[in-house]
């Protein structure tokens, strides 16, 4: 075999041994430094963000309070009041630049401003704000923009906050208008008719200069840090490369050839070989590297198995989840005339046990069912898969004419042949009769929906719609009865299944029926889908981020 010419593998190894060290430690070097001078930008930067988070905090407090502390006086027509007021809050609030005020139709009152020099410059008023230079070039014209804008987007929020920089120096700038008896709107603000609320405007603005002092500090500190690092790393690191050159010297003609022979394999697997196993002789290191690698290689081909194996999976839970989610209503309200209503749906998993339904029946009735199978995640939601095809087989069979009792009987034998009794499903179906506004329902093993009927003084009692029945699933020739209750307006009907009560927060107390009732009697003045979002999020702030061990259901419906 004809020998090749060019350098041996232990020369080169051991050039690129040195090349790679030399390049380690440059890189480790840049890197070093990059990470310094990014911890001191970082630093100086959560310096900014916590001084501007403090200041917007005190400013929009701030405000607030000043312009409560103003209606008095500006209801009276207390200009001097006012002005004395304004001076002396300049004075002592550090880091307050600019205050004026002005009257209930931008007439300038009060106005006040800590110059360069740290000296205190008041204006008393009585001429319209645009005619005071200092306002007019300065941040009024803003604030009116920012609240027209507002008005124009139907935003209410009358706080103003922004950035302005001028003569002044930068400065971050509240405007608040004062309103006495109604609540502040930015449209209001604005109005050509101030009305009989509106009764002035108060701007305060606060010196961002230190945001620019931090960073000239960290700028300064940074380099004066990386300097110093550059000259350590490069003094560590030239004794780094001096002695691994030595030892790739020393160790170049020992490991050569097993390295060679590992990255030849290696190669292979690289190229997708992934039969391809390393010979191992020694019993050093490298012995135990050539184990190594062939052990990779081993986990390498199970990895990609299970890879493709929960990618698949994946996709079908996935297909899963988006057929469930066809099986239930949206999350959109209902309007039916005296009757409204709205769900909501959460499975614990990709996918649920829980389902919910409800459809339009002869005579001016609507069929709202609910149900949950034992369980959550695939198995379970294809029960509720079984539930929602019986149920609409039942009601197209009957035209729409179906009563509860039969249709609890139809689901019970559909899912009985399905589930053969390894999964049980709790079902509960109602119709609403809008005209005569009566509730006939139905009970298979669900949970009693309640019935929230408000009294006089905005009172009210719970009480719920109790009858039972065996479990959808339990026996083949299950039978169940059927009641019927008269609604009044104002009554509010609450579907609802177990997971919404027995989920617990990171302490492990659960959520309960008394906080559940507790947080629809506070919202009873709503329409159903407010009542809704109010109940989930009572329930969600109680959770907070503990995983759900159940899926939530629920229903809320209102007789108007």
């Amino acid at each position: 075999m004809a020998k090749r010419a060019g350098l041996s593998i232990s020369v080169k190894m051991i050039l690129t041994t040195t090349f790679l060290i030399l390049l380690t430690v440059v890189g480790f070097g840049v890197l070093n430094a990059c990470n310094i001078r990014s911890a001191y930008d970082q630093a100086s930067r959560e310096k900014i963000d916590t001084f501007r988070q403090s200041l917007n905090t005190k400013g929009a407090t701030t405000t607030q309070v000043f312009a409560k502390a103003l209606e008095k006086f500006l209801i009276d027509n207390q200009d001097t009041e006012i002005q004395q007021l304004v001076e002396k809050t300049v004075r002592q609030d550090e880091g307050l630049k600019i205050v004026y005020v002005l009257g209930r139709d931008q007439n300038l009152i009060a106005y006040c401003k800590v110059t360069r020099g740290n000296a205190t410059l008041c204006d008393a008023g009585g001429y319209p704000a645009t005619m005071h230079v200092p306002v007019k070039h300065g941040s009024w014209e803003k604030i009116l923009a920012e609240w027209k804008t507002r008005a124009t987007a139907n935003q209410a929020d009358p706080l103003v906050q922004i950035d302005l920089t001028g003569e002044d120096g930068k400065l971050e700038v509240f405007g608040f208008p004062v309103f006495v008896g109604a609540e502040p709107t930015a449209a209001a603000a604005v109005a050509t008719d101030p009305g009989e609320a509106r009764q002035g405007y108060l701007v305060f603005g606060y010196d961002l200069t230190p945001i620019d002092e931090f960073a000239a500090v960290s700028a300064h500190q940074k380099e004066k840090a990386s300097r110093t690092a550059a000259v350590r790393t490069g003094v560590v690191g030239l004794l780094f490369v001096l002695i691994g050159t030595l030892l790739a010297i020393f160790q170049g003609l020992q490991i050569s050839k097993p390295i060679k022979l590992l990255a030849w394999k290696a190669d292979q697997i690289a190229r997708g070989d992934l039969a391809a196993r390393v010979e191992v002789r020694s019993t050093d290191e490298i012995g135990m590297l050539g184990e190594n690698f062939n052990f990779m290689a081993d986990q390498l081909t199970i990895l990609l198995q299970q890879t493709a194996e929960k990618a698949t999976m994946e996709k079908e839970l996935e297909v899963a989840k988006t057929i469930q989610e066809t099986l239930v209503p949206t999350h959109d309200p209902v309007d039916k005339g005296v009757f409204r209503f709205a769900g909501y749906f959460q499975p614990a998993s990709q996918c649920g046990g829980d389902w919910w339904t409800w459809h339009e029946m002869v005579g001016d009735k609507i069929l709202v069912v609910i149900g949950d199978v034992t369980g959550h995640g695939v198995p379970s939601a294809m029960i509720t898969a079984a539930a929602k095809a019986a149920c609409d087989v039942a009601r197209s069979v009957h035209g729409d004419n179906v009563d509860p009792s039969l249709l609890l009987e139809i689901m019970n034998s559909a899912i009985y042949q399905s589930a053969k009794r390894k999964f049980v499903m709790t079902c509960f179906a109602s119709t609403v009769d809008i005209k005569k506004r009566t509730i006939t329902y139905a009970n298979a093993g669900h949970n009693f929906p309640y019935l929230y009927r408000t009294g006089e003084g905005g009172q009210g009692e719970f009480g719920s719609l109790m009858i039972r029945g065996n479990r959808l699933g339990d026996l083949k020739e299950s039978k169940y009865e059927t009641k019927t209750t008269e609604l009044l307006p104002g009554d509010i009907l609450v579907w609802y299944t177990d997971g919404i009560v027995e989920c617990e927060s990171s302490t492990g107390e659960e959520y309960g029926e008394k906080r559940f009732r507790a947080s629809v009697r506070r919202a009873a003045a709503l329409d159903p889908g407010e009542i809704r979002d109010a109940v989930v999020t009572d329930a969600a702030n109680f959770f907070g981020e503990t995983m759900r061990k159940d899926d939530i259901t629920l229903v809320i419906g209102k007789i108007f």
